[in-house]
């Protein structure tokens, strides 16, 4: 029997659940992509040794950067991309958060809502990272959107992992003047102000959609009561290095909110899945019906063509030579062409060879098929 899993779910249940309930194009079309994934329907390519051994095919990926089947190498590549980059010093781990009442205004305007998620948080780390009374130079970080709750509730939160200390003007290399590098409190006020500003703005010039069963001037009273109300920021005390926050984001950054590991069952009408709670720091178990998981698995479909995540400061691809500046004063050598690991090298990675049944040498080649039919799986040990 085999496990359930994520592409099973919407095979058995997203027809039904689509006749029920409006969407989005763009989750209808990540759907029917992740329902396809690694079956006939998208074809298949052969693989050979360097020797021309035929050793049997794949199914081809859909490749969806929210599916959780086929997204492992895409996330391994990102953390090694992210790891190249990082300074060797201490990094801070922060989580900027937007109030649940918020959440309504979000599922109507999702991608400007995301857009200035990311803006209001990258300019109030800017700002500080200036304030001659924090640091007056320019770090590196990087930001990474989630929109889940480890239950997969909505949840919209951005990840920051932000070096302690930065590169000014003059090209030296200046540490924060607190341990604990930027104030929360102050951070969480600017950052409030902007995205109720940017909120407010946008409704005065008729470029938000007003919910259903609410008013402009509804949106502006919610304004004002959520700017007098303290905003969450978590602050995780600093890390001796970035590597463990890049390998956390790394998982998420590619596959979607939830991986087929943590779907226990599927009946007839309800699933069952797992998470670590983090208010108990358990792990916990929820059996929700197909139409509630559904609702909350679409509400976490990645928005076409808008950023999951930014490289900033000097992370930014445009500053490479700033950072190498800063990588030489703190004793590390500069970043120069990063050699994106392939699938053997992932496979390798993982203590798995891909090699040929008939000779024995590495697999090296992938083909793709002239004509469809069904195929015979190759049998190597899939990594997701």
């Amino acid at each position: 029997m085999t496990s359930p899993t994520v592409q099973s779910f919407l095979q058995q249940s997203f027809l039904n659940y689509q006749t029920t309930h409006a969407m989005p194009l763009y989750q209808l079309k990540a759907a029917q992509q992740l329902m396809v994934c690694r079956t006939q329907t998208l074809g298949g390519h052969a693989v050979y040794c360097e020797d021309g051994h035929l050793n049997g095919v794949w199914y081809n990926s859909c490749k969806h950067r929210s599916c959780p089947q086929c997204c492992a190498l895409k996330s391994a590549q990102w953390q090694q991309r992210a790891e190249a980059l990082l300074l060797e010093c201490q990094h801070h781990h922060w989580v900027f958060t937007l109030p649940h009442d918020l959440h309504t205004i979000w599922r109507f305007n999702r991608a400007f809502c995301q857009l200035l998620f990311f803006r209001c948080v990258r300019e109030t780390l800017q700002k500080l990272s200036q304030d001659p009374r924090y640091l007056t130079a320019t770090p590196g970080y990087i930001l990474a959107f989630h929109s889940w709750a480890r239950n997969q509730v909505f949840h919209p939160h951005i990840h920051c992992v932000i070096s302690h200390g930065g590169l000014d003007k003059t090209g030296h290399w200046q540490t924060p003047k607190r341990q604990s590098f930027l104030p929360a409190k102050v951070m969480m006020q600017i950052f409030r102000g902007k995205y109720l500003a940017g909120i407010k703005k946008a409704l005065a010039s008729g470029d938000l959609v007003v919910p259903t069963n609410e008013t402009k001037q509804r949106v502006i009273n919610l304004c004002n009561k959520l700017g007098r109300t303290d905003w969450i920021l978590h602050c995780v005390p600093a890390y001796e290095h970035g590597v463990g926050v890049a390998k956390y984001l790394a998982r998420y950054i590619k596959g979607g909110a939830i991986k087929n590991s943590q779907i226990l069952r599927i009946t007839e009408h309800s699933i069952k899945f797992r998470y670590k709670s983090h208010q108990t720091k358990q792990t916990e178990y929820l059996t929700l019906t197909h139409a509630q998981f559904m609702q909350r698995l679409l509400s976490h479909i990645a928005i076409p063509r808008k950023q999951q995540y930014q490289m900033l400061g000097l992370y930014h691809g445009r500053s490479r030579a700033k950072l190498n500046v800063a990588r030489e004063q703190l004793g590390q050598v500069a970043v120069e062409k990063i050699q994106e690991i392939d699938w053997q090298m992932f496979m390798d990675s993982k203590g798995i060879r891909a090699l040929c049944e008939t000779c024995g040498k590495p697999l090296m080649q992938l083909r793709d098929l002239d004509q469809e039919g069904e195929v015979e799986q190759l049998k190597i040990p899939s990594i997701h």
